[in-house]
């Protein structure tokens, strides 16, 4: 006798594919002989993050030609206004990011402390990918917040 069993199946989860490399690179000997003693925090520094719906929003709000007619700042202030966020600065990306020329910060919402996203544009400057805050960039973060802190009493 034969039962039909009902066949679940699930969608792959998307996640937003950086093509930037961010943080100091391990070779693969010393990734491999590390395994065994990974803990959490290094499995969620190599895991790749998904973006946010703000930042996703943010990303889908750049327009391709602006990088071509237009300077970075002003692209990705633009790009806020649209998304409703708010560009607060950027900065060269060198010791912060990897593979990026420039970084801009972007303040997503200001509710429980604020939220924060990441703008790299690419070495050649032709390309703008937005980010997740990382460990690398804990400390950009901390001067946005602060940066916010004095915009509001302002």
């Amino acid at each position: 006798m034969q039962t039909d069993t009902p066949t679940q199946t699930t969608a792959p989860a998307v996640v937003h594919g950086n093509p930037l490399t961010i943080g100091p690179q391990r070779p693969p000997q010393a990734a491999a002989a590390g395994r065994a003693a990974q803990t959490v925090s290094d499995v969620e520094e190599t895991t790749p993050r998904a973006l946010s719906l703000e930042l996703v929003e943010l990303e889908l709000a750049f327009d391709p030609d602006d990088l071509a007619e237009r300077e970075f700042r002003d692209a990705v202030r633009d790009a806020a206004e649209t998304a409703g966020a708010e560009y607060l600065f950027d900065l060269p990306a060198s010791g912060l990011v990897h593979e990026a020329q420039r970084i801009a910060v972007v303040c997503l919402s200001r509710d429980n402390g604020g939220q924060f996203g990441l703008v790299l544009l690419s070495p050649d400057g032709d390309r703008i990918n937005a980010m997740e805050p990382a460990p690398e960039t804990r400390d950009l973060v901390q001067f946005a917040k602060a940066f916010v802190g004095v915009l509001e009493k302002l």
